[in-house]
């Protein structure tokens, strides 16, 4: 009778013990979770005097929260009451600078816990877009015997199409497909398709445009005396080789921008064509998991080549010591933004969105944060690189090869192409699904036609040149 009783005893013993390091545990999280709660400072927002009074509030809106599948959080913006008199309504600081490490902790620790989004969940490669996208003619190039036969893989096929072509050599992975009817070649990067070396005799019958997608390029004729050559989706195994910088950085360089501006795609093509990881001011789980995997680290660590932000407020560029001011048409970026705030990275939003009453509401929040965001870097920042998205789409070579020499790195042609054949990345939106009507009111291109105008002269009066023309007139 002894024994089992004894035995109930050292089980209830155990139970205790355990139950006992369970709370524990447990008051430990919560004890994290409010002290980064609890962190709440007032900071007085910078005065812009020479701001129009509409653009008073430099601070983004309250509405950040993503809906849907994406997930952009904002650990270092604390909500606190307007400190100026008569202003009921709160505006979005960072907390002090001693808090950053505790928070970073936090964050790391906080989102470990958060399940995968379906964005997160899907597949790198999705093989129904794997043969459209990322699809762009080289060029039309004239090639001697001994150079093609140097080439590792030959097709010859009576009835050889273009589109057959560059899915064989994407069968067989491989980055270009070198195409004259009847014969496809496929090959890995090579000099012989240098940048420069594009026969200026233009030896195809009729040449694609530069950058054309799959849809457009495959409509070339293949009568010709050249040889046509298409990037397929294969990346180069030269393009993959990414790192953190060697040795740590002491400045902090920004990759700023209006959210809906591009900083995402820039970002892809600074990795591709420099080979190191940028950074975030943030953390999203989907952009980790689609290898930007300098989305965890810590964005003051000084490892990435550049860090990704949105902020604003003086303190915040002063935390820089240089910056790449990422700038887009306000009327795309805030399509753009809406789309990822109600569909994630990659969707879209549905007219009734469009209709919904969140929309102006959108507009009249984010229309002039547009315009403080752009206005408060050229004020504040001390070495600023402007970059248009325009600029970007229309000439990607030339304007790679400013943003490279800004960040003091010296790149190679292959790295170069590799920018050009893999533009796109994982998060290139299609253009295609866009609402059946114009979801701007006259009210609102008003709005937003003066504060183009505005952000205009602020760039003119810093000796940047002005917005690009397809700004206005909409």
């Amino acid at each position: 009778m002894v024994v089992p009783l004894y035995k109930l005893l050292c089980l209830l013993k155990r139970t205790q013990m355990l139950l006992l390091c369970l709370g524990i545990a447990y008051l430990m999280a919560g004890s994290l979770l409010l002290l980064q709660r609890s962190t709440i400072v007032r900071v007085a927002q910078p005065n812009l005097s020479s701001l129009p009074p509409s653009l008073s509030l430099a601070a983004p809106p309250a509405a950040l929260g993503t809906a849907g599948l994406g997930i952009r959080t904002r650990p270092r913006w604390v909500a606190v009451q307007a400190v100026s008199g008569g202003g009921g309504r709160g505006g979005r600081h960072w907390p002090s600078s001693r808090h950053l490490g505790v928070q970073h902790f936090h964050r790391r620790w906080f989102h470990s816990l958060l399940p995968e989004s379906p964005e997160q969940r899907a597949p790198l490669h999705r093989n129904s877009r794997h043969k459209v996208r990322n699809i762009y003619h080289r060029g039309c190039f004239k090639l001697t015997k001994n150079t093609i036969g140097t080439f590792p893989v030959h097709s010859f096929q009576p009835n050889l199409t273009t589109q057959s072509c560059i899915e064989t050599c994407t069968d067989k992975e491989f980055p270009l497909a070198v195409f004259k009817k009847p014969q496809c070649f496929c090959t890995g990067m090579s000099s012989v398709f240098s940048i420069n070396q594009e026969s200026p005799k233009q030896p195809c019958v009729e040449k694609a445009a530069p950058n054309h997608s799959a849809a457009s390029a495959l409509t070339v004729p293949a009568e010709h005396d050249g040889y046509q050559v298409y990037h397929t989706p294969v990346l180069d195994s030269r393009c993959k080789e990414r790192m953190f910088l060697p040795q740590r950085s002491p400045s902090l360089v920004a990759l700023s921008s209006f959210p809906g501006a591009g900083n995402t795609w820039v970002r892809h093509l600074i990795e591709l064509v420099t080979g190191y990881y940028t950074g975030s001011f943030y953390f999203d789980g989907t952009l980790y998991n689609r290898g930007f995997k300098g989305e965890k680290d810590y964005w003051k660590s000084g490892r990435s080549i550049c860090v990704k932000t949105h902020e604003s407020g003086q303190k915040d560029i002063e935390m820089f010591d240089s910056a790449i001011l990422l700038m887009r048409n306000p009327y795309r970026s805030l399509m753009a933004e809406f789309n990822r705030k109600c569909a994630g990275h990659l969707g879209h939003a549905t007219d009734v969105q469009w209709n919904s009453k969140e929309w102006p509401e959108f507009v009249s929040s984010y229309a002039p944060w547009w315009a403080s965001h752009a206005l408060s870097w050229l004020k504040f920042g001390q070495r600023l690189l402007v970059v248009h998205y325009e600029e970007l789409q229309r000439a990607l070579l030339p304007q790679l090869r400013f943003i490279t020499a800004f960040l003091n790195v010296t790149v190679t042609e292959e790295r170069l192409l590799c920018a050009q054949s893999n533009q796109d990345g994982h998060f290139k939106r299609s253009g295609t699904q866009q609402p059946s009507f114009d979801p701007f009111t006259s009210d609102m291109k008003q709005m937003i036609d003066s504060f183009i105008h505005t952000v205009n002269q602020a760039l003119q009066g810093r000796n940047f040149s002005g917005l690009p023309q397809v700004y206005l007139p909409r």
